[in-house]
């Protein structure tokens, strides 16, 4: 049998690149060859009453999934597929904990050199409006309110692959050489994403709302809302404290919470 052309996952190494006060607030840390989804392992793990923090990282998915229940494609090629579950008061999760994450992810590549990323509202890690990573918040409500925060990172892709998506994208491949130590990178999103969890408990979006003007991939720009109803095209406007995205319509502004819409360049 032929080994990977990538270092695999591995939980002690990526133990072992983080630090104590991380360490200790991390209840289980799994690395799986294949899943059907990281967020769902971490869904049925949670129902065994998981008090602290508990994450699943995994080679391959059967059945990823980005926001609207759109297929993320996730095969065995290196990239990182990584969720992590807490408690955190679900009400917050509605104001803006995906920009939260994209910001801190962003700064994470930044670390690695990895310059030009943006992110489009609200969930979408772009580079020259291609994409990189994307992130999938889901809450559910039970005994304790719980988050999971499925993060999925492009390393590599082979060009089979990429035609075969219905979007831009790209990978860390593409922008950087050589490509980070996988465990490394792995450990370094883990400890970030705790930390932007644990300061987003607090304050909500307050830390992020002035960067968010530096990172909008939206900003300015002509985009078409898309519904199952329809489409429409609008300007873009930022967002609100609320994390809603502000745009402006038939000269009236008006605001977009995290729904099933989809939001599309126009141009």
């Amino acid at each position: 049998m032929s080994l990977p052309p990538y270092v695999a996952l591995n939980e002690t190494s990526i133990r072992q690149a983080l630090s104590p006060d991380v360490l200790q607030q991390i209840d289980s840390l799994q690395v799986f060859s294949e899943v059907t989804s990281t967020n769902d392992i971490l869904w049925q793990q949670s129902q065994s009453g998981i008090k602290g923090i508990a994450i699943c990282m995994a080679e391959m998915q059967t059945a990823g999934r980005g926001r609207r229940g759109s297929q993320w494609v996730s095969p065995a090629t290196g990239n990182i597929y990584l969720s992590i579950m807490r408690p955190l008061n679900v009400e917050s999760v509605r104001n803006g904990l995906s920009i939260a994450i994209g910001i801190a992810l962003i700064n994470t590549l930044l670390e690695l050199g990895i310059e030009d990323l943006q992110l489009k509202w609200p969930n979408d890690v772009l580079h020259k409006r291609r994409k990189l990573a994307g992130i999938l918040v889901e809450s559910r409500y039970g005994s304790q309110n719980y988050v999971t925060v499925g993060i999925g990172l492009n390393l590599s892709l082979p060009d089979n692959i990429q035609t075969a998506i219905p979007q831009p994208i790209i990978s860390l491949e593409q922008l950087c050489n050589p490509l980070p130590c996988r465990n490394r990178l792995a450990a370094k999103i883990i400890q970030n994403m705790i930390e932007t969890l644990e300061l987003f408990s607090h304050r909500g979006l307050n830390d992020f709302l002035p960067l968010w003007p530096q990172y909008d991939a939206l900003h300015n720009q002509a985009i078409n809302i898309i519904s199952e109803d329809g489409q429409f095209t609008a300007l873009a406007c930022g967002i609100n404290e609320q994390g809603e995205l502000r745009y402006m319509r038939d000269q009236q502004v008006a605001y977009l919470s995290n729904s099933h819409l989809s939001i599309r360049f126009a141009s």
